[in-house]
């Protein structure tokens, strides 16, 4: 299924502090949906050109968030791409999560230790002494008592 993808920056000049710096935002569009998040860098309004989508100028501060703004720009297109590759739903959300890392599911602690546990119960014997495992049981339920 062909969707409409587009990525624009902007700065967000609501968000703008006493010296006139603005937020700069990407936005995602997939089929008229929209998902936005904070580059983490200001720029000042007049040096914004809204046409390009970047900052106007030559100078080594301009060069060097213009060149972060497209790298910003391929991963995301990158991102579209393996999703397309893959035959995921393309979603903005779904692109502005990935990119932000979100999607990943992390472990708990207690979890983790479980998973260690279960691999050095299966290990008794051959790389580890009973004993090991019972002390590692014990050290996993002080950490569960102790959270």
């Amino acid at each position: 299924m062909q969707s409409s993808f587009s990525i624009i920056f902007y700065p967000r000049g609501n968000d703008a502090d006493k010296h006139g710096n603005a937020p700069i935002y990407a936005r995602i569009t997939v089929n008229g949906k929209r998902s936005e998040f904070s580059i983490k860098r200001k720029v000042l309004l007049e040096k914004w050109s809204s046409v390009a989508g970047k900052i106007k100028g030559t100078s080594s501060e301009a060069r060097e968030l213009n060149k972060y703004i497209n790298v910003i720009q391929n991963k995301i297109y990158r991102i579209q791409e393996e999703l397309t590759e893959n035959g995921d739903l393309i979603t903005a959300k779904r692109v502005k999560n990935r990119y932000l890392g979100k999607d990943k599911t992390h472990k708990m602690l207690l979890e983790i230790f479980q998973e260690h546990n279960n691999k050095v119960e299966k290990l008794i014997g051959k790389d580890f002494a009973a004993g090991t495992a019972e002390r590692y049981r014990t050290a996993r339920k002080h950490v569960k008592e102790y959270i």
